[in-house]
């Protein structure tokens, strides 16, 4: 046989192949470009960035944790190593050590532990903050005593058994330092192994979100290498040569580290999910390579002859292939997450690229090879005479589709972590321990000096205590009551602004006030802890609480004068349904009426104005005292109804002695006994109040003179002779009704009472529930949608292209993935968003290389010719593929497993599909 004329020989090669010198230059220019750049590569693991960033609840989150720093919260999880008491001297202090210490590290703001929490106490007209633990307090009862009735400190510093123990690292946003942010977690870590004998947990926004990038980072890093070897082993299998393989495995494995080194070079970061594009480009990208080694390998002839032969036979699959794979990334940018979207373009152009190299580098390099290192082969004959019928593969599409129906996804994002991984155990022991490791927050922007704001902000937080799920609910409210009380006020709402600007200013000095209020007083937020519910229970408790917050008034607050007649009636409305909530039962409105008419007290006051008289006239407290029967000649009943100079001309008539010796005598009587009257209708009113109630006075005490002077029930400055400020269920119930003598009120919508002054209001509602639920409408609506684009380009791509009918097979695939991830009972997620549009985009390219060989046959039945030809490959294809993936369920990250699962099963049904319906859409010629 003779040999080929060299001339005409290269008058037959391809423009690619003639070219490929040139092409080999650019190219290794090209790598020593770019490949340097993997070096330089950077990590961007924001895990927020991964929701909707337009979503109210994603931006009122990200508003709410910059200004309180909820983000920059590291909590630090503690127990003794036997399991024993932390309420102990010994306990205590290594408690504050370790607090004091965390403290010390660049880049903390505060640290709260239970023995350092402030306790604030009144002095006088000061407030005193000590250590809720003194140092040197050795008294392990008076520890546990101390610490246990302190509500700021149990069940949130501190377990309500005393086993356990949270301390809660407050970091500054603004602080680099050497390292980053890694390097102040490694840091806590340190020093809490350093100083703490006992087990130890690590959670909060900052662990959780390191926990999570690290984690897919090293899954990607330990299994890459495995994915690879499959990819290899089952290469050498499919193509018969491990030199095959190889070659494939070498322009593979260069185009990914261009693609990668390219992310360095134009400073485009590796996040959470394009972690994974080494994985996928060289299983996907090697896909082409495979193409056109096998076309090499059919081909006979030189080294140059074959790979232009190759070149012609499969240019228009593998670029139509090629095309639809990007094509299915580039249909990610619908989605509403940014780094979904920055890395389906940086996919989609990662394809071309290793498409380009498929056609233009790797021939050009087989063409170079010595002719015996990749020798012809017969093509892979792998006859399927078991198609399914049309019928069966309808129902599968139907059946699939039933359950893609099914598909739900998952709000609560702590399933994204396994059982064993540290953020399960560390909510897990928050959750026993600490009643909850879950919050919803509600950030109210307004002026905390208003009584009229602090009480909105009360009746919310009580409102929120009735949902069922709701383990607790914190807000400034309480430590405002319980300082107002310490100032000599009731204990509840401060009633002037004065009186909450005196209260409010104190607390806002608080350590741990940081987690409740803004500093300047402008703003206060309500953490609503739930307890340890499931996913249909979170649901729950999320729509009664938005229920809640949008029954809020929408602002600004308009505040009305106590006595006008609007006002005065939703301020009685008001306390009857507060003392309805404290008594327990039903009380009525014509009940609040009959235990505030004057009338109650009558009787108990004539017999107090009695005692006050003997005390006036009697000792020689105000004058000297008189006779029995001087005494007696003063009525009480007149002493009760005259005040001022009508009382003094009365006492004048009355005591003629009194006014001979001292004529001013009267004059100083009618004022002392005037002083004690009043301070007296307000206590026996109470009482009586009380009386008809059945409530206890548990334990009078003397109290302190109020800031301003009132006459109504908050009025408590009482004798020195007379009981004092009543206590337990009657001293509650003061606190209630003192609230009608308050001289503002907020103005319901719609009332016509005229305003004195509106009161900036707004309400952000946040928290991880509320986040689960945008994040699963997210991912939800990003699977729909990016698979309803990816249709739809995959669509125009085979309409140019010649080959509309390969659309059809890839429908199907989509249908029975989504169907099977459904059965498998995987929720949908940033993995699973993905799996349609990219099983779809690279599995059609089994269909396309069927259709293009069933175009070229030349018996009657060209799609089963295809088959018979290229379906063993392309079924082997599938599942070499789908064994790659496959690979991801050695994973520790339950989305990274979802992800391998559904894509490969989705690249399985890919091929699966065009082999069965290759003979269906190309029965004849």
């Amino acid at each position: 046989m003779a040999l080929p004329d060299p001339s005409t020989a290269a008058a037959g090669l391809h423009p690619i192949v003639r070219a490929r010198l040139p092409i080999l230059v650019v190219f290794a220019l090209l790598c020593a470009w770019l490949l340097p750049g993997a070096g330089r590569l950077r990590h961007d693991d924001d895990v927020l960035a991964f929701l909707p960033p337009e979503h109210p609840d994603v931006v009122a989150f990200r508003d709410v944790a910059d200004r309180f720093g909820m983000l920059e919260v590291a909590l630090v999880g503690v127990r003794a190593a036997d399991g024993g008491d932390l309420l102990t001297a010994e306990r205590s202090e290594q408690v504050r050590i370790l607090g004091r210490t965390l403290g010390e590290l660049p880049g903390t703001r505060l640290v709260l532990d239970f023995p350092s929490l402030p306790e604030i106490r009144v002095v006088g007209d000061t407030m005193a903050v000590d250590p809720l633990v003194p140092r040197g307090l050795g008294d392990d009862a008076e520890i546990r005593a101390r610490v246990l009735d302190n509500r700021d400190a149990v069940g949130n510093l501190v377990s309500p058994d005393g086993t356990a123990a949270a301390l809660m690292v407050y970091m500054l946003p603004e602080h680099g330092g050497e390292g980053g942010p890694a390097a102040r977690l490694a840091d806590i870590r340190r020093v809490v192994a350093e100083q703490w004998d006992g087990p130890a947990y690590f959670g909060g926004a900052p662990f959780v979100e390191r926990a999570a990038a690290d984690s897919s980072r090293a899954d990607i890093e330990r299994l890459s290498p495995i994915v690879i070897g499959v990819l290899t082993v089952t290469s050498a299998l499919l193509l018969r040569s491990i030199a095959a393989a190889l070659m494939n495995l070498l322009v593979a494995g260069l185009g990914v580290g261009l693609v990668v080194g390219a992310h360095g070079v134009f400073g485009e970061p590796f996040t959470i999910v394009s972690s994974t594009t080494p994985v996928m480009m060289v299983a996907l990208g090697g896909a082409f390579g495979m193409h056109v080694i096998s076309g090499y390998q059919r081909h006979a002839g030189t080294p140059r002859e074959r790979a232009s032969a190759a070149l012609r036979e499969l240019w228009v699959a593998v670029s139509l292939s090629a095309a639809t794979t990007a094509a299915a990334f580039f249909s990610l940018i619908v989605m509403p997450q940014v780094p979904m979207q920055r890395f389906g373009i940086v996919a989609g152009v990662g394809v071309l690229g290793l498409f380009v190299i498929a056609l233009a580098v790797l021939p050009g390099l087989l063409s170079l090879l010595p002719a015996r290192v990749l020798a012809p082969r017969a093509p892979l004959v792998l006859p399927l005479r078991l198609l399914p019928p049309a019928w069966l593969l309808a129902v599968t599409a139907l059946v699939g589709l039933y359950s893609a129906m099914q598909l739900r996804a998952d709000p609560d994002t702590r399933n994204v972590f396994d059982a064993s991984s540290e953020p399960a155990q560390s909510d897990a022991f928050f959750n026993d321990n600490f009643g909850g490791s879950q919050y919803i927050q509600i950030a109210i922007t307004a002026d905390m000096r208003e009584p009229v704001v602090l009480r909105e902000i009360r009746e919310l937080a009580d409102a929120l205590r009735t949902v069922d799920g709701v383990a607790d609910v914190r807000s400034l409210v309480e430590p405002a009551e319980s300082l107002t009380e310490g100032f000599g006020g009731r204990r509840g709402i401060p009633q002037t602004v004065g009186q909450a600007t005196r209260v409010m200013g104190n607390l806002a000095d608080h350590p741990a006030m940081a987690q409740l209020l803004t500093p300047d007083l402008g703003g206060a937020i309500v953490h609503v802890k739930l307890s340890p519910l499931d996913t249909a229970s979170i649901e729950r408790v999320n729509d009664e609480v938005r229920t809640i917050v949008a029954a809020l008034p929408a602002g600004p607050l308009a505040v009305g004068a106590g006595d006008a007649p609007d006002v005065a009636a939703a301020q009685r409305e008001a306390v009857r349904v507060r003392l309805a909530a404290q008594l327990g039962r039903a009380v009525s409105e014509d009940e609040l009426a009959a235990l505030l008419d004057p009338g109650v007290a009558d009787g108990a006051m004539l017999a107090e104005a009695t005692r006050l008289r003997e005390r006036a006239l009697g000792t020689d407290e105000v004058i000297e005292p008189l006779t029995p029967v001087e005494i007696a000649a003063v009525d009480p009943r007149q002493l009760l109804d005259l005040r001022g100079e009508p009382l003094v001309e009365y006492l004048q008539g009355a005591l003629p002695t009194l006014v001979a010796k001292d004529p001013e005598g009267a004059k100083f009587v009618a004022r002392e006994l005037t002083g004690w009257l009043d301070e007296a209708r307000a206590r026996v009113r109470l009482e009586a109040m009380c009386g008809r109630l059945g409530l206890a006075n548990a334990r009078p005490q003397a109290a302190a003179a109020p800031d301003a002077a009132d006459d109504g029930l908050s009025g408590l400055r009482f004798d020195d002779d007379a009981p004092g400020r009543p206590l337990g269920p009657c001293g509650a119930f003061a606190d209630v009704v003192s609230e009608l003598d308050d001289p503002e009120w907020r103005i319901e919508d719609g009332s016509t009472a005229p305003a004195i002054r509106s009161l900036p209001w707004q309400v952000q509602l946040t928290g991880q529930p509320l986040i689960g639920e945008a994040y699963a409408d997210s991912v939800t609506d990003s699977l729909y949608s990016s698979t309803l684009v990816s249709v739809m380009a995959l669509a125009v791509v085979l309409l140019l292209g010649g080959h509309l009918r390969a659309l059809l097979p890839a429908a199907w695939t989509i249908t029975v993935t989504l169907g099977t991830i459904a059965l498998l009972g995987h929720p949908i997620g940033i993995g699973t968003s993905m799996v349609s549009c990219i099983a779809m985009g690279a599995g059609v390219d089994f269909a396309i290389h069927l259709s293009v060989r069933a175009r070229a046959a030349t018996g009657p039945n060209p799609g089963r010719e295809a088959v018979e030809e290229l379906g063993g490959v392309a079924a082997a294809t599938g599942l070499q593929l789908g064994a790659a993936f496959l690979v991801l369920l050695a994973s520790t990250m339950p989305p990274l497993r979802e992800f391998g699962v559904g894509l490969a099963f989705g690249l399985l049904f890919a091929a699966a599909g065009a082999v069965a319906f290759s003979p269906l859409l190309h029965r004849h010629r």
